[in-house]
Parts: C-alpha cells; sequence; structure tokens
C-alpha cells in the first residue's frame, strides 16, 4: 500500500508542477519601471506571427487576409516615419514545455518545427526578430534590451494571439510602464466574446485601444 501512494502522491507532484509550467507560460511578467520621458521613441511590435500560428485552422481565411494587410499596412506606416519593427516569435525550448506543447498544440511552436519562422505571407522585413519561450516578450531579456538601447518607451502592439500573448505582453510592458498602444483591426483572436473582454480589461489598465502607426 505504502508504494501505491508513493506513486500517488507522485503523480500529484507531477500534475501541480505542469500545472505551475502551464501558469507560468501564460502570466505577464514584472520588472524595473522605465522613465518614459527619457524613451520617446515608439516601436511596432508584430508578435507570433508564424506559419505555425497562422495555418491553425481557428481562423477564417478572409479574417486572415484582413489581418495579415493590416499588419503589413502598419509595416509600412512605421518604415516611413522611422519607426522599428520588432518581430516575435514564441519558440518551445525546454524539454517539458516542448512536451507539453507537443500534448496540446501539435508541436507548433517547438524549436526544429518547419513552421517556426515568420509567415512568408507578411512580407515582413523586421529591425529586429526576439524569440520568446513565455506568452510575455518581456520574458526574453533582449526584448527590453533593445528598447532600452533605442530609448522606446511607447509599444503599438499587433499579432496573436489578443487573448494570449498580445494580452500578456501588453500588461508585462504597463507592469514597467511602458506606454502601450493597440491596433484591434491588426490583431488575431480566435475568441472573439474572450477578446473583447481582454480589451476592457487592457483599457481600464491603462493600454489605448485603436490605435494605429499613423
Amino acid at each position: 500500500m505504502s508504494v501505491l501512494w508513493i506513486i500517488a502522491a507522485g503523480l500529484v507532484v507531477a500534475v501541480l508542477y505542469v500545472l505551475l509550467e502551464i501558469s507560468r507560460i501564460g502570466t505577464p511578467t514584472k520588472g524595473p519601471q522605465i522613465d518614459r520621458a527619457a524613451r520617446p521613441g515608439i516601436a511596432l511590435v508584430v508578435i507570433d506571427m508564424q506559419s505555425d500560428f497562422t495555418s491553425l485552422p481557428v481562423w477564417e481565411a478572409e479574417q486572415l487576409d484582413t489581418k495579415m494587410e493590416n499588419i503589413r499596412t502598419a509595416a509600412d506606416a512605421a518604415r516611413r516615419v522611422g519607426m522599428p519593427v520588432i518581430a516575435v516569435r514564441q519558440v518551445y525550448k525546454a524539454g517539458l514545455a516542448k512536451l507539453l506543447n507537443g500534448w496540446f498544440n501539435q508541436g507548433r511552436g517547438n524549436a526544429g518545427s518547419a513552421g517556426i519562422g515568420l509567415d512568408p505571407r507578411l512580407g515582413l522585413m523586421p529591425d529586429i526578430e526576439v524569440e520568446k519561450s513565455m506568452g510575455d516578450a518581456f520574458s526574453e531579456p533582449s526584448f527590453a534590451r533593445y528598447l532600452e538601447e533605442n530609448r522606446i518607451g511607447t509599444l503599438i502592439l499587433t499579432g496573436l494571439d489578443g487573448c494570449h500573448c498580445v494580452k500578456n505582453t501588453a500588461f508585462g510592458a504597463l507592469n514597467r510602464g511602458y506606454a502601450v498602444r493597440i491596433d484591434p483591426k491588426a490583431v488575431l483572436a480566435a475568441n472573439d466574446a474572450e477578446w473583447s473582454k481582454v480589451q476592457q480589461n487592457l483599457t481600464a489598465a491603462g493600454a489605448e485601444m485603436s490605435a494605429t502607426v499613423a
């Protein structure tokens, strides 16, 4: 009987660890407050527009085409005014994260996946590409470092999914004192009702919605 209890306890610990890992991946990060007055720059951030995710069956073809066109328009507008364009890509590298993603998401976004790169239909040529392993782009130190080096204090967020990585990156930015602007016309969300609630929560937290580069 004691052996069964040990096995049961081990399974409980394993389940709790998996749940903790899932929660960690989906939780916005916190960090030091920036001096926004010393950061007049604005950057356009394109989140997770990778073939692995744009090929998901949750998107209607017309919806996907429209959002992609709006992201391209935003990127072109950013180029015209000299605004940096940052592409952020989700890449699961750690063993457990890759395992969980293999179970629940067919390995989309795992390091080595054929669809890990930006969807070529975007035609995006970013100033920098950042690979993150969690939902919030600030979980990757090179993201914050680039913003600091380029004196960027305002982010315009686009990409997918509005209810997950876009939301988490927005809150990660707000947690650090960045100004956050989101262009809903350039954001994909699989759950419209949830995305509506997320927009309300982001607005209440200080994010500006309905923002465009122009």
